[in-house]
């Protein structure tokens, strides 16, 4: 169905995930890094569990929520590497009991080692060990220092219960290829210090946080549209060679969130008013700061490749994209021109396949969520969550 024909069947907003452009940049990136696995940080976009599990090597869970959603959507319990900093003993006995005892687990602090040991201790039977990865900090609140690190490990190696199998690292998004060469470096060297240490190879798990470029590309390349940036992962390779990292570690897992999964959305939202002030002329839509989010969008001073779904006329003016929430910081695009804009109709924001569904304001003025609709490997689209009210969540009980 093509998109127009959406917009007819389901009503604005929407957000639209197309599963096979998402097997296609799955495909490429596995072309890229053919001895490195792939994880899916499933915070990017939640909803797309289920669909990219078998596509990837593992999913990253950051919390008891994100766990029940790859339950309810069948990922093999195998696959999911349990992050994440608030670990309590009752959430990891929920994972446990609903068999969390195949996957993985990150350990963050001192707490978190003392849950995971007494929860497995509890629950995991026929000496059986949990999977243990160490969360090494790069300089914030996430993981443990070097030393914390060590002393953990060698807590995990002596462990009845638990099972030290590697480090995590991960220390933020959109970075430059220059801050991820310096990392790679360092984790190279501190592979070859632990392996030293504790008389063996360990996994790497890391993040390397590629850039997604939201506006600056051709929209008239298709193969730009889907696979831009491509480059960047073309570079990450050569730095990789380049570190000899593969050489400090037994196995390396590359995690990625935003870098898959972006180019697979869309979101659609219709034009609510348009009015001319001083000159100016804005059109305000359905949507707002509260459902597309491009990161490093700078209050809007940045355009990202907006589509106008119709018949385009000759005539084109400059116009403010104006959200629908009442404060005036609610501003997509600054200037942008496009054709005669007027009330009804729609416009599609590409690249919108990670954090715009979540990342919002979501219950601010208690306005509606927008659907969500899968394209699936077939080709045929049905929604998977419909246009629903927040005004539930917000409002106070009488009586």
């Amino acid at each position: 169905m093509k998109d127009i024909e959406l917009i007819n069947k389901y009503g604005t907003p929407f957000y639209l995930y197309d599963i096979p452009e998402l097997k296609k940049r799955v495909d490429m990136m596995k072309g890229h890094q053919e001895d490195i696995g792939l994880c899916y940080a499933m915070k990017a976009s939640p909803v797309l569990a289920g669909y990219i599990a078998p596509f990837v090597d593992r999913l990253e869970v950051c919390s008891p929520g994100e766990y029940e959603i790859c339950v309810r959507d069948k990922v093999a319990p195998e696959k999911i590497l349990v992050s994440g900093v608030n670990k309590t003993k009752e959430s990891m006995m929920r994972i446990l009991s609903l068999g969390g005892e195949a996957g993985m687990f990150t350990i963050e602090s001192r707490e978190h080692l003392n849950i995971l040991e007494e929860a497995a201790g509890q629950f995991v039977k026929n000496k059986n060990k949990l999977k243990c990865y160490i969360r090494l900090t790069s300089g914030n609140q996430f993981g443990v220092d070097k030393d914390t690190l060590e002393e953990l490990a060698g807590k995990v190696m002596a462990s009845e219960h638990l099972e030290f199998v590697g480090i995590h690292f991960f220390s933020g998004t959109q970075k430059n290829l220059k801050k991820i060469e310096a990392e790679l470096t360092e984790l190279t060297q501190y592979g070859v210090k632990l392996s030293e240490k504790f008389g063996g190879k360990i996994s790497l798990e890391y993040g390397p946080g590629l850039s997604i470029d939201y506006f600056n590309y051709d929209p008239s390349d298709e193969k730009e549209m889907y696979l831009h940036n491509e480059s960047y992962l073309t570079e990450l390779m050569d730095i990789v060679g380049k570190t000899g990292i593969k050489n400090s570690y037994s196995d390396i897992t590359f995690e990625y969130g935003r870098y898959i999964v972006a180019t697979c959305g869309k979101y659609f939202t219709g034009i609510a008013d348009v009015k001319t002030n001083n000159g100016t002329n804005y059109a305000i839509l359905e949507g707002g700061l509260h459902q597309i989010t491009y990161f490093g969008s700078m209050a809007g001073m940045k355009v990202p490749y907006i589509e106008y779904m119709g018949d385009a006329g000759t005539e084109t003016q400059d116009y403010v994209l104006a959200g629908s929430l009442c404060s005036v910081n609610d501003i997509l695009v600054r200037k942008i021109s496009l054709p005669k804009l007027d009330i009804g109709d729609t416009l599609c924001f590409n690249i919108a396949g990670a954090y715009c569904a979540t990342e919002g304001i979501s219950l601010f003025l208690s306005r509606d969520i927008p659907a969500i609709v899968i394209r699936d490997m077939e080709g045929t689209e049905k929604i998977v969550r419909n246009h629903t009210e927040t005004n539930t969540f917000n409002g106070g009980y009488n009586g």
